[in-house]
């Protein structure tokens, strides 16, 4: 075999983006041609489990986040202030500014936030005092933190970078130093709600998006953007739907999980606890729905929690419905102290497809799921409804997020707006699969680019052409 004589550096930055790209047919694709470097802040262990899928060598190389100096955290978070009122203004959608929600419990991040919003507030007034803010946020990081990410980049002499997602403000040093040695920086709009969100916290020269609605959107946010820099790929995550190799027989399924194969299976798919405070109360009105069933045809309720909900919130509602709550846990990596050691397992892929694809229906509050279960043409339920009179969350404003937006005139969900309502929709949805959100794949083929098994390709293309 010829030797490769070019590199490809992937920096993941944290376990966010292992599901969606390490462990997709990406890694595979680009190693036929190039030589892989991994920078990362995960652990061996986490690389090894790459390796051992794929089939492949992983040039490892561990690093640890910097600290964001005080005046560059300063600059960069004026600036997404600045950036959310703009958007909220440009979108007319005032629900953007949700996004900003800083905790200000000591004196001194009180004085810090109020003056990063004076100075937001004054440059979201014209636009190109945003980009000021964002080149200072960038220019005032130390050149000898820049210079070690030179070194890095210079020993391994990558032809091109891909960044797993957007957000981490710690990785513009090693823009900065790609930009010196004029390396192609390439990252990922990490999720469909990502765009108007002020999320661009790297300088990369290429986005890939999810979409052609993903991009027109971050177009209108970001017009110093060319149009070339935002290429539409797709995103590798739904392609493990369409991948049989992972599929088990549903008395399998039932067997491996403590299953019922005699009855129909309803999945209902938690939220983190910011995202959804109430969910236990949720959980508890679908499980009390579901006792109006007789007993020889009631569904069991299969419980998936959000994985980076390890909290107990959960535990008097699955001891009081053990009968008919099956809980399963996500196969994660979990370690509160410790962000870069919380990554999911390739074995939590085989556990999510064969849910989706074995379940007769999916209930949520506002998840990405829905599209998720519509790889299956699965209909969705999702929560509309608020558990209780709270001034600092409601249903109401979950539902005006932008992303939602795209939903448009589809008749993508189903909508619980009340406790009395889940019986009946339930029987419907289980009954009559599309009276139910009829349209959730035209949703799916809005939000994500088709076929959807060529996003990996797509990439993998888009890096080995630079």
């Amino acid at each position: 075999m010829a030797e490769k004589k070019n590199t490809i550096l992937f920096v993941v930055p944290d376990g966010v983006g292992a599901r969606n790209y390490l462990f997709s047919k990406l890694p595979r694709l680009l190693s036929e041609e190039v030589q892989l470097s991994f920078l990362t802040t995960l652990t061996k262990p986490a690389i090894a489990e790459v390796e051992q899928l794929h089939d492949i060598a992983i040039n490892y190389l561990h690093f640890d986040l910097p600290t964001e100096p005080k005046k560059a955290k300063m600059y960069r978070e004026a600036a997404v202030y600045a950036r959310l009122l703009y958007n909220a203004q440009v979108l007319q959608n005032k629900t953007i500014l949700q996004n900003w929600n800083k905790k200000k419990r000591t004196f001194s991040k009180k004085l810090f936030y109020e003056m990063v919003e004076r100075i937001g507030k004054w440059a979201s007034k014209k636009y190109e005092r945003i980009l000021t803010l964002e080149k200072k946020a960038a220019n005032v990081w130390p050149l000898k933190r820049v210079f070690q990410y030179e070194k890095t980049l210079t020993e391994i002499r990558p032809k091109a970078i891909f960044i797993t997602h957007q957000r981490v403000a710690s990785l513009l040093p090693i823009c900065l130093a790609a930009k010196k040695l004029n390396i192609p920086v390439i990252s990922c709009i990490y999720s469909w709600d990502n765009t108007p969100k002020a999320s661009l916290a790297i300088n990369a020269d290429t986005y890939t998006v999810w979409s052609e609605y993903m991009k027109a959107e971050l177009q209108s946010l970001h017009p110093e953007l060319k149009e070339e820099q935002i290429v539409v790929t797709g995103t590798p995550q739904f392609e493990f739907y369409k991948d049989k190799s992972r599929y088990i027989s549903r008395e399998e399924f039932a067997l491996t999980y403590g299953l019922d194969a005699s009855r129909k299976w309803i999945c209902f798919s938690g939220d983190d606890e910011i995202t959804s405070p109430y969910d236990p109360k949720y959980l508890e009105d679908v499980a009390k729905a579901l006792m109006a069933f007789p007993k020889e045809n009631r569904p069991q309720l299969i419980f998936r929690r959000a994985p980076v909900d390890v909290s107990g919130r959960y535990d008097e509602v699955l001891a009081t419905y053990s009968e008919d709550i099956v809980p399963i846990a996500p196969i994660w990596t979990t370690d509160r102290k410790n962000w870069g050691a919380i990554y999911p397992k390739n074995a939590d892929i085989d556990l999510l497809v064969n849910t989706a694809k074995h379940c007769d229906l999916v209930i949520n509050l506002g998840s990405t799921m829905a599209h998720d279960f519509a790889m299956f043409d699965t209909p969705c339920l999702y929560v509309a409804y608020d558990a209780e009179e709270d001034t600092n969350w409601s249903v109401t404003t979950i539902y005006a997020f932008q992303h939602f937006r795209s939903m448009k005139e589809l008749e993508a969900v189903g909508w619980v707006k009340a406790p009395s309502e889940w019986y009946q929709k339930i029987v419907a949805a289980l009954e009559d699969p599309n009276s139910i959100g009829p349209e959730r794949v035209d949703w799916l083929k809005r939000i994500v680019n088709h076929p959807i098994t060529e996003a990996s390709e797509n990439i993998a293309n888009l890096l080995l052409s630079k």
